[in-house]
């Protein structure tokens, strides 16, 4: 008898913290949730600056900045589902990824819904299938989106004081998705979020949103002025001009998109050469006497475990010695990671080792991956104007890219038999029978700048964007006549 009612003061002095501070978070989300007032959908209009996260022109500096002449997000929260709508110029000097140069005025049409990600371009829609992650995360730190987050996801409440301000930090986490910890001020507004997503190349990576400046629209509060860092630099400047609060928001997946899977097609271009395509992004295989060389390892796991498996099937029992990282930028540096767990080791351009040295080392647990499962460390190899990579059986040469607005240390790769020249971003053909850009881009200027002082013998060019072109192509776009 008394053993038992032992037992029972025992669970009831356990659960009864646990719901006493289940219950104080339920009284504090609802408050905030009163106060900020409740809503399905929204649509919200402004400008400012966006910035590509992970395009600097080398590791440590900011990322490009673009101005945002108008930003439309809209947002539907039963379903899971956004809309951005951006019309972007070129506002710094060309230099780093992100779509640069931007000629005019550019419209992006990024959308998502559920496990599902695409972009627009006129009638044209494409699937993004690494951007699902990215965009989720956006859609739920929004004011409402995190309030909505946290009621679903058992979040804990904690007074704080804060630069002399009393605040409550609301934090929680979405399992395998992302790690939040909001903080609310006395007017029950969500003034900051914090949150943290695994990036396949930084690992854990901290996103911090400022809401500020908040006004009424239609019984409902929202901020005027957004701003963010990610990864330690701004990642957009928004002032918002206009809200409209439970606006029609009906978003459909498009029939391309909710098929699109990560799709790997090899193409034998030479004796030992394989161009490795389906998707956005590319890669190239050499096989040399007793192992091979992967140039390119992009995007993030899944896009790589595919092109692994495709690898290991089309040239078996050899292993995969090298991968050749042509830049540090995220989409072409996010697939390292199970290349890494394949024992293979990392070629860059030594303006990069240091950063994959410490990013490819740095902690994975919001949703740790093939890296982090393999309990693997990187091995990095820097380079600076040339490298060599030879056997009897073939060579590989890699060249850095001097002065290409792009990125510090980006790097070429050279088959001097095949007259193959491998290169990422410098170059991306327009599709066939496509009229060439009405202006050269400087990156494209700088590659066939580079092949002629580097006397290289060129014969076809395998872009790590698009499609296997001879050289004449590069020349066509640039208006160099051959």
């Amino acid at each position: 008898m008394w053993k038992k009612l032992i037992f029972v003061l025992v669970i009831l002095c356990v659960l009864m913290p646990r719901l006493s501070h289940g219950q104080e978070a339920k009284a504090v989300l609802d408050g905030v949730a009163k106060a900020m007032g409740d809503m399905k959908s929204l649509q919200y209009t402004g400008s400012g600056s966006t910035f590509a996260v992970g395009q600097n022109p080398a590791p440590g500096a900011p990322w490009p900045r673009f101005n945002a002449k108008s930003y439309t997000r809209m947002v539907n929260y039963d379903t899971a589902s956004m809309r951005d709508e951006i019309v972007r110029t070129q506002v710094e000097p060309v230099r780093g990824g992100g779509g640069q140069p931007v000629v005019g005025e550019q419209r992006q049409i990024l959308m998502v819904s559920g496990n599902h990600a695409w972009g627009q371009v006129g009638e044209n829609i494409n699937p993004a299938l690494a951007a699902v992650a990215d965009r989720q995360h956006q859609l739920w730190i929004t004011p409402h989106g995190v309030l909505k987050a946290a009621m679903k996801h058992n979040a804990t409440v904690q007074a704080q004081t804060e630069g002399g301000k009393k605040m409550t930090t609301v934090s929680f986490a979405v399992p395998g998705q992302l790690k939040v910890k909001a903080l609310v001020n006395e007017r029950n507004l969500v003034e900051k979020v914090e949150s943290w997503v695994t990036n396949p190349v930084v690992g854990d990576m901290l996103t911090e949103t400022t809401y500020a400046d908040y006004k009424d629209f239609s019984g409902v509060q929202f901020p005027t002025k957004i701003t963010q860092k990610s990864g330690g630099f701004p990642s957009l400047d928004l002032t918002v001009s206009e809200v409209k609060p439970n606006a029609p928001v009906d978003i459909q997946v498009p029939d391309n998109v909710r098929q699109a899977s990560v799709q790997v097609k090899t193409d034998k271009v030479a004796d030992g050469v394989w161009y490795v395509t389906g998707g956005t992004h590319h890669s190239v295989v050499v096989e040399m006497k007793d192992h091979l060389v992967v140039i390119e390892g992009p995007q993030n796991d899944e896009r790589a475990t595919a092109v692994i498996a495709e690898v290991k099937k089309t040239v078996p029992n050899k292993p995969i010695k090298y991968v050749v990282n042509t830049h540090h930028h995220f989409d072409h540096a996010g697939g390292l990671g199970p290349f890494v767990a394949e024992g293979a080791t990392i070629i860059t351009h030594d303006v990069n080792k240091a950063f994959f040295e410490q990013s490819l080392a740095a902690p994975r647990t919001v949703q740790p991956d093939k890296l982090a499962q393999s309990g693997k460390k990187a091995t990095v190899e820097g380079m600076q104007d040339k490298r060599v990579l030879s056997d009897e059986t073939r060579t590989v040469e890699l060249y850095h890219l001097k002065g290409n607005p792009h990125h510090d240390g980006l790097i070429m790769a050279y088959l001097p038999k095949e007259k193959f020249l491998v290169e990422a971003d410098a170059y991306t053909p327009v599709a066939p029978n496509a009229p060439q850009p009405a202006q050269p881009n400087p990156f494209s200027v700088n590659l066939n700048d580079s092949i002629d002082q580097l006397k290289l013998q060129v014969d076809q060019l395998l872009p790590l964007h698009g499609r296997m072109v001879p050289l004449g192509e590069l020349h066509k776009a640039i208006g160099k006549s051959s």
